[in-house]
């Protein structure tokens, strides 16, 4: 066989393999939805998308990965996004970039995202795994940005704080807008909440009187700001 006649078969090898991971997904979605997480078992997931036991486990490891499976896929979709930055462009603003394209696609499967959101914030087994997946997320974000700034993050603090509070900005805000039912703009709650890093912690974090340029008690001066 040449490699021209061999190209379109492997096509066709990954649109099936494709298809067949997003069946499983759906049938144990729905699965889950219907009869709760525990009371499914893979062979039922298996059966709903009509495939074996076996090819199951081609796909994911354990149940918990049917639910959680495209974390790899959305870390490769994020590191695309921050490699298309500018190399001179702040780290920061850089990842805030691509922070904000990969809100742009989870706004897009909103539906799924509820479903998702509604099943691990009510199965301690998909939350306990899906805190684990953040903490993938903050020690791969690290290393994307290590390497853009070609320093060691063993050594480079840096690296690590950023990856580790944008990643939490970036929970927080999805938390919230899926808990609101995915009805406002995420883009936008993502932007406002990295908004947050950039200098607007402290003014978030003052007393009420201080934000409105007062003290913080009567008769107290007010502290300068540092620059």
């Amino acid at each position: 066989m040449t490699k021209e006649s061999a190209a379109p078969v492997e096509g066709l090898r990954e649109r099936h393999r494709k298809r067949t991971a997003a069946d499983l997904e759906e049938a144990a979605l729905a699965l889950f939805t219907e009869k709760g997480f525990d009371a499914v078992t893979i062979d039922d997931i298996a059966a709903a998308a009509d495939v074996s036991r076996r090819t199951f486990f081609r796909y994911f490891a354990s149940k918990e990965d049917v639910v959680l499976s495209d974390h790899p896929r959305r870390l490769g979709e994020l590191q695309a996004a921050l490699d298309l930055r500018p190399a001179e462009e702040p780290v920061l603003t850089a990842l805030r970039h691509a922070i904000l394209s990969l809100a742009g696609r989870f706004e897009e499967q909103r539906d799924h995202m509820l479903r998702r959101f509604r099943l691990v914030t009510t199965t301690p087994a998909l939350e306990a795994r899906s805190l684990c997946l953040q903490r993938n997320w903050e020690t791969a974000v690290t290393a994307m940005l290590a390497e853009r700034m070609k320093v060691d993050p063993a050594c480079d603090l840096q690296p690590g704080v950023v990856a580790a509070t944008t990643m939490a900005a970036m929970r927080v805000a999805t938390a919230n807008w899926l808990a609101g039912g995915g009805r406002d703009d995420l883009p936008a709650i993502v932007a406002a909440s990295l908004d947050l890093l950039d200098g607007g912690l402290q003014a978030a974090a003052a007393p009420p009187a201080r934000r409105r340029g007062g003290s913080s008690r009567p008769g107290a001066p007010g502290r300068a700001r540092a620059h």
